[in-house]
Protein backbone atom coordinates (compact mmCIF):
# COMPACT_ATOMS: atom_id res chain seq x y z
CA UNK A 1 0.00 0.00 0.00
CA UNK A 2 2.87 2.30 0.86
CA UNK A 3 4.49 1.49 -2.59
CA UNK A 4 1.39 2.21 -4.18
CA UNK A 5 0.95 5.60 -2.21
CA UNK A 6 3.94 6.26 -3.90
CA UNK A 7 2.98 6.38 -7.64
CA UNK A 8 1.44 9.69 -8.94
CA UNK A 9 -1.77 9.42 -9.22
CA UNK A 10 -1.69 9.45 -13.15
CA UNK A 11 -0.32 6.37 -12.93
CA UNK A 12 -2.41 5.28 -9.90
CA UNK A 13 -5.73 5.89 -12.47
CA UNK A 14 -4.40 3.27 -14.80
CA UNK A 15 -4.17 0.84 -12.07
CA UNK A 16 -7.54 2.16 -11.25
CA UNK A 17 -8.73 1.21 -14.99
CA UNK A 18 -7.46 -2.27 -15.00
CA UNK A 19 -8.71 -2.91 -11.53
CA UNK A 20 -11.94 -1.80 -12.94
CA UNK A 21 -12.55 -4.53 -15.72
CA UNK A 22 -11.46 -7.03 -12.89
CA UNK A 23 -13.91 -6.19 -10.14
CA UNK A 24 -16.80 -5.46 -12.52
CA UNK A 25 -16.78 -8.27 -15.87
CA UNK A 26 -14.33 -10.93 -13.27
CA UNK A 27 -14.94 -11.08 -9.69
CA UNK A 28 -18.10 -9.04 -10.26
CA UNK A 29 -18.34 -7.62 -7.06
CA UNK A 30 -21.78 -7.17 -5.48
CA UNK A 31 -22.63 -6.31 -8.92
CA UNK A 32 -26.51 -8.07 -8.20
CA UNK A 33 -26.79 -5.68 -5.36
CA UNK A 34 -25.81 -2.80 -7.04
CA UNK A 35 -28.25 -3.37 -9.87
CA UNK A 36 -31.00 -4.27 -6.97
CA UNK A 37 -30.05 -0.54 -5.89
CA UNK A 38 -29.84 1.11 -8.64
CA UNK A 39 -33.54 -0.20 -10.50
CA UNK A 40 -34.70 0.67 -7.12
CA UNK A 41 -34.07 3.62 -6.75
CA UNK A 42 -34.16 5.10 -10.19
CA UNK A 43 -37.53 3.04 -11.37
CA UNK A 44 -37.64 5.79 -14.34
CA UNK A 45 -34.56 4.90 -15.80
CA UNK A 46 -33.81 2.47 -18.31
CA UNK A 47 -31.94 -0.72 -18.18
CA UNK A 48 -29.55 0.77 -20.70
CA UNK A 49 -29.25 3.75 -18.75
CA UNK A 50 -29.21 1.77 -15.42
CA UNK A 51 -26.08 -0.30 -16.53
CA UNK A 52 -24.27 2.86 -17.72
CA UNK A 53 -25.15 4.31 -13.93
CA UNK A 54 -23.37 0.83 -12.93
CA UNK A 55 -20.06 1.32 -14.52
CA UNK A 56 -19.53 4.82 -14.20
CA UNK A 57 -20.22 3.41 -10.38
CA UNK A 58 -17.61 0.71 -10.62
CA UNK A 59 -14.95 3.07 -12.17
CA UNK A 60 -15.56 5.76 -9.12
CA UNK A 61 -15.08 2.63 -6.56
CA UNK A 62 -11.68 2.06 -8.30
CA UNK A 63 -10.75 5.01 -7.79
CA UNK A 64 -12.13 5.61 -4.38
CA UNK A 65 -9.58 2.67 -3.07
CA UNK A 66 -6.70 4.39 -4.62
CA UNK A 67 -7.44 7.87 -3.61
CA UNK A 68 -7.98 7.28 -0.30
CA UNK A 69 -4.20 5.29 -0.20
CA UNK A 70 -2.75 8.01 -1.58
CA UNK A 71 -3.71 9.92 1.16
CA UNK A 72 -0.44 8.31 2.60
CA UNK A 73 1.47 10.08 0.20
CA UNK A 74 -0.06 12.89 -1.78
CA UNK A 75 1.34 16.38 -0.43
CA UNK A 76 -0.59 19.84 0.46
CA UNK A 77 -0.26 21.87 -2.18
CA UNK A 78 -1.58 19.17 -4.45
CA UNK A 79 -4.70 18.69 -2.15
CA UNK A 80 -4.81 22.47 -2.31
CA UNK A 81 -5.15 22.23 -5.93
CA UNK A 82 -7.33 18.93 -6.44
CA UNK A 83 -9.77 20.06 -3.84
CA UNK A 84 -12.22 22.94 -3.61
CA UNK A 85 -13.95 23.55 -0.75
CA UNK A 86 -16.94 26.11 -1.03
CA UNK A 87 -18.69 28.46 1.65
CA UNK A 88 -15.88 27.03 3.93
CA UNK A 89 -16.97 30.61 6.17
CA UNK A 90 -20.08 28.62 7.63
CA UNK A 91 -18.58 26.68 10.07
CA UNK A 92 -16.14 30.00 10.99
CA UNK A 93 -19.31 32.05 11.67
CA UNK A 94 -20.92 28.72 13.79
CA UNK A 95 -18.06 29.17 15.61
CA UNK A 96 -17.84 32.67 16.09
CA UNK A 97 -21.18 32.09 17.71
CA UNK A 98 -19.69 29.95 20.35
CA UNK A 99 -21.08 26.82 19.14
CA UNK A 100 -20.14 23.69 17.57
CA UNK A 101 -20.30 22.23 14.36
CA UNK A 102 -21.39 18.67 13.36
CA UNK A 103 -20.59 18.29 9.75
CA UNK A 104 -23.55 15.78 7.81
CA UNK A 105 -22.41 13.58 4.87
CA UNK A 106 -22.94 10.85 2.58
CA UNK A 107 -20.74 8.32 1.21
CA UNK A 108 -19.90 10.09 -2.29
CA UNK A 109 -16.79 10.74 -4.07
CA UNK A 110 -13.50 9.77 -1.99
CA UNK A 111 -15.16 10.43 1.99
CA UNK A 112 -11.22 10.30 3.25
CA UNK A 113 -10.54 13.61 1.29
CA UNK A 114 -13.40 15.36 2.94
CA UNK A 115 -10.97 16.01 5.93
CA UNK A 116 -9.37 18.23 2.99
CA UNK A 117 -12.32 20.82 4.44
CA UNK A 118 -10.24 21.23 7.84
CA UNK A 119 -6.92 23.36 6.80
CA UNK A 120 -9.46 25.96 4.86
CA UNK A 121 -11.32 27.78 7.89
CA UNK A 122 -9.79 28.95 10.70
CA UNK A 123 -11.72 28.08 13.23
CA UNK A 124 -13.32 25.76 14.83
CA UNK A 125 -9.15 24.82 15.39
CA UNK A 126 -10.08 21.39 17.04
CA UNK A 127 -11.38 18.43 14.35
CA UNK A 128 -12.85 14.70 14.96
CA UNK A 129 -14.51 12.01 12.65
CA UNK A 130 -16.33 9.24 14.04
CA UNK A 131 -15.12 5.77 12.86
CA UNK A 132 -16.13 2.49 12.94
CA UNK A 133 -13.38 -0.04 14.22
CA UNK A 134 -11.94 -2.46 11.44
CA UNK A 135 -11.09 -5.82 12.54
CA UNK A 136 -7.84 -6.43 10.92
CA UNK A 137 -5.14 -4.52 13.12
CA UNK A 138 -3.28 -3.87 10.30
CA UNK A 139 -5.76 -2.28 8.53
CA UNK A 140 -7.22 -0.77 11.85
CA UNK A 141 -3.87 1.20 11.84
CA UNK A 142 -3.18 1.96 8.39
CA UNK A 143 -6.56 3.44 7.71
CA UNK A 144 -5.84 5.58 11.34
CA UNK A 145 -3.15 6.83 9.55
CA UNK A 146 -4.85 7.82 6.28
CA UNK A 147 -7.87 9.62 8.60
CA UNK A 148 -5.41 11.13 10.63
CA UNK A 149 -2.97 13.09 8.40
CA UNK A 150 -4.79 16.53 8.79
CA UNK A 151 -4.63 16.30 12.48
CA UNK A 152 -8.41 15.20 13.18
CA UNK A 153 -9.25 13.74 16.46
CA UNK A 154 -10.46 9.99 15.28
CA UNK A 155 -13.34 8.79 17.83
CA UNK A 156 -14.42 5.61 17.90
CA UNK A 157 -18.37 5.27 17.15
CA UNK A 158 -18.97 3.77 21.02
CA UNK A 159 -17.58 6.55 22.54
CA UNK A 160 -18.87 9.21 20.42
CA UNK A 161 -21.38 10.82 23.21
CA UNK A 162 -18.77 10.12 26.04
CA UNK A 163 -15.91 11.88 24.00
CA UNK A 164 -17.87 15.08 22.35
CA UNK A 165 -19.79 15.85 26.16
CA UNK A 166 -16.10 15.88 27.43
CA UNK A 167 -15.33 17.99 23.85
CA UNK A 168 -18.00 20.76 24.84
CA UNK A 169 -17.13 20.43 28.63
CA UNK A 170 -13.81 22.49 27.40
CA UNK A 171 -15.90 25.29 26.02
CA UNK A 172 -13.49 25.53 22.78
CA UNK A 173 -16.01 25.32 19.49
CA UNK A 174 -14.93 21.97 17.15
CA UNK A 175 -16.38 20.55 14.18
CA UNK A 176 -17.39 16.67 14.46
CA UNK A 177 -17.88 15.07 10.84
CA UNK A 178 -20.66 12.34 10.68
CA UNK A 179 -21.26 9.86 7.52
CA UNK A 180 -24.60 9.19 8.38
CA UNK A 181 -26.00 7.31 5.20
CA UNK A 182 -25.16 4.00 6.10
CA UNK A 183 -27.65 1.46 7.67
CA UNK A 184 -27.77 1.61 11.33
CA UNK A 185 -25.83 -0.57 13.58
CA UNK A 186 -28.89 -0.03 16.55
CA UNK A 187 -32.06 -0.45 16.57
CA UNK A 188 -34.04 2.07 14.22
CA UNK A 189 -36.01 5.10 15.72
CA UNK A 190 -37.32 6.46 12.56
CA UNK A 191 -37.51 5.66 8.86
CA UNK A 192 -38.26 8.03 6.14
CA UNK A 193 -38.52 8.01 1.89
CA UNK A 194 -34.73 8.08 0.51
CA UNK A 195 -34.07 7.16 -3.21
CA UNK A 196 -37.61 5.83 -3.60
CA UNK A 197 -37.48 3.78 -1.04
CA UNK A 198 -38.34 3.07 3.00
CA UNK A 199 -35.17 3.72 4.56
CA UNK A 200 -34.82 3.43 8.52
CA UNK A 201 -32.02 5.22 10.00
CA UNK A 202 -30.66 6.23 13.65
CA UNK A 203 -30.99 10.08 14.38
CA UNK A 204 -27.56 9.97 16.23
CA UNK A 205 -26.33 13.19 15.13
CA UNK A 206 -29.02 15.47 15.75
CA UNK A 207 -29.54 14.14 19.10
CA UNK A 208 -25.97 13.97 20.01
CA UNK A 209 -25.95 17.77 18.87
CA UNK A 210 -28.81 19.16 21.10
CA UNK A 211 -26.40 17.66 24.68
CA UNK A 212 -23.21 19.85 23.14
CA UNK A 213 -24.83 22.81 21.93
CA UNK A 214 -23.75 21.63 17.82
CA UNK A 215 -25.40 22.86 14.88
CA UNK A 216 -25.86 20.67 11.48
CA UNK A 217 -24.35 21.53 8.16
CA UNK A 218 -24.49 19.80 5.24
CA UNK A 219 -21.15 19.16 2.99
CA UNK A 220 -22.32 18.57 -0.58
CA UNK A 221 -19.69 16.31 -2.65
CA UNK A 222 -18.91 16.95 -6.60
CA UNK A 223 -16.41 15.64 -8.83
CA UNK A 224 -16.27 18.22 -11.76
CA UNK A 225 -13.07 15.97 -13.20
CA UNK A 226 -11.68 12.44 -12.47
CA UNK A 227 -8.62 13.22 -9.50
CA UNK A 228 -10.52 16.87 -8.36
CA UNK A 229 -13.21 17.37 -5.74
CA UNK A 230 -15.84 20.47 -4.99
CA UNK A 231 -16.66 20.41 -1.29
CA UNK A 232 -19.65 22.60 -0.37
CA UNK A 233 -20.78 23.36 3.37
CA UNK A 234 -24.75 23.84 3.08
CA UNK A 235 -26.80 25.39 5.81
CA UNK A 236 -29.43 22.87 7.45
CA UNK A 237 -33.20 24.13 7.26
CA UNK A 238 -35.94 22.21 7.91
CA UNK A 239 -38.73 22.18 5.43
CA UNK A 240 -41.99 22.91 6.16
CA UNK A 241 -43.48 19.37 6.05
CA UNK A 242 -40.87 18.32 9.04
CA UNK A 243 -41.58 20.58 11.35
CA UNK A 244 -43.30 18.24 13.68
CA UNK A 245 -41.62 15.37 13.08
CA UNK A 246 -39.23 13.92 16.32
CA UNK A 247 -36.23 14.39 13.70
CA UNK A 248 -36.92 17.48 11.22
CA UNK A 249 -33.01 17.80 10.88
CA UNK A 250 -31.71 14.13 9.99
CA UNK A 251 -35.10 14.10 7.54
CA UNK A 252 -33.64 17.44 6.06
CA UNK A 253 -30.11 15.43 5.77
CA UNK A 254 -31.77 12.77 3.38
CA UNK A 255 -33.55 15.42 1.44
CA UNK A 256 -30.30 17.14 0.76
CA UNK A 257 -28.44 13.79 0.35
CA UNK A 258 -30.77 12.50 -1.85
CA UNK A 259 -30.46 15.88 -3.95
CA UNK A 260 -26.22 15.34 -3.70
CA UNK A 261 -27.07 11.75 -5.11
CA UNK A 262 -28.58 12.41 -8.19
CA UNK A 263 -25.98 15.25 -9.33
CA UNK A 264 -23.80 12.68 -9.92
CA UNK A 265 -25.35 8.92 -9.46
CA UNK A 266 -22.25 7.02 -9.56
CA UNK A 267 -20.17 8.62 -6.52
CA UNK A 268 -22.36 7.15 -4.56
CA UNK A 269 -21.37 4.13 -2.61
CA UNK A 270 -24.11 1.57 -4.15
CA UNK A 271 -22.43 -1.67 -2.83
CA UNK A 272 -23.43 -0.73 0.48
CA UNK A 273 -26.21 -3.00 1.86
CA UNK A 274 -28.65 -0.22 2.77
CA UNK A 275 -32.02 -1.68 2.11
CA UNK A 276 -33.45 -5.18 2.92
CA UNK A 277 -33.79 -7.67 0.11
CA UNK A 278 -36.55 -6.73 -3.19
CA UNK A 279 -38.41 -9.37 -4.41
CA UNK A 280 -36.76 -8.50 -8.49
CA UNK A 281 -39.95 -10.37 -9.78
CA UNK A 282 -41.05 -6.59 -9.47
CA UNK A 283 -38.86 -4.85 -11.18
Amino acid sequence: MRFIAGLPLEVLYLISNLAYYTIYYIIRYRRRLVRENLTCSFPEKSKEEIVRIEKAFYRNLCDVFIESFKCLNISDKEMLRRVEVVNYELPERIAAEGKNVFMLLGHCGCWEWVQEVCVRYKNPKKSAEIYKQIGSPYFSSLMHEVRSRWNTEQIEMKQTLRSLLRWSAEKEPFLCGFISDQRPYVKAKDCTTFLNQQTWFAPGAEEIAKKVNAELVYLNVERPVRGHYRFTFKEMHVPAEFGECRFPLTLSFFRMLEDNVKQQPELWLWSHNRWEKWDLANY
